[in-house]
């Protein structure tokens, strides 16, 4: 059987690998680094929101879903080196929701944030100088921010989208408020 494996410039390949890894006391869910130290987190946390993660295929993400599940359980395939199945818990994380188990939305991924955020602030300070054009950056910076909000939420207390709204109505007036107040002061 051949499994996906990162190739040397960031490219997936399939490998077929005759030696088994000491996987035996391996925990997929233990922490790579130590969270007790701000060092472990930042990196915990740079891991989990590589933007890269939002250009890997489907198959790949349905790959990684797969070996963690199996690792979870026990059962790894022969041949599975521990960089394998540490690749794909940092798919698994950047791309699954950790309470429900479902593939979450591309945009709405943590991963996604860095880029989102740059394309949309760099149209934000593009198209500023009417206020048809603040309005509807600011509404879709809203947006982005509402549905990467949503996406990450915590899914073990339900929440309604009824009860977002109001959240997302009241970030639009606030910018549009500085602007006037900023273009009227001497």
């Amino acid at each position: 059987m051949m499994y996906p494996v990162r190739g040397t410039e960031g490219s997936t390949v399939l490998c077929l690998n005759k030696m088994e890894a000491d996987l035996t006391g391996f925990n997929i869910d233990a922490p790579r680094w130590d969270q007790r130290t701000f060092l472990g987190r930042v990196k915990h946390f740079l891991n989990i929101t590589d933007p890269r993660t939002v250009f890997v295929s489907e198959q790949e993400l349905d790959w990684a879903k797969v070996m963690v599940e199996k690792s979870r359980m026990g059962v790894v395939p022969p041949g599975t080196q521990v960089e394998q199945l540490l690749y794909a818990k940092k798919l698994y994380d950047s791309a699954f929701h950790p309470d429900t188990g479902e593939k979450m939305n591309v945009i709405g991924r943590m991963s996604f944030q860095l880029p989102g955020g740059m394309i949309i602030t760099g149209f934000m300070l593009q198209f500023y100088r009417t206020m048809p054009a603040v309005i509807f950056w600011q509404w879709v910076n809203q947006s982005f921010n509402a549905l990467v909000n949503y996406t990450n939420r915590n899914a073990a207390s339900p929440v309604s989208v009824r009860k977002h709204r109001p959240w997302w109505a009241a970030g639009c007036p606030l910018p549009l408020w500085l602007r006037l107040t900023v273009s009227i002061s001497p």
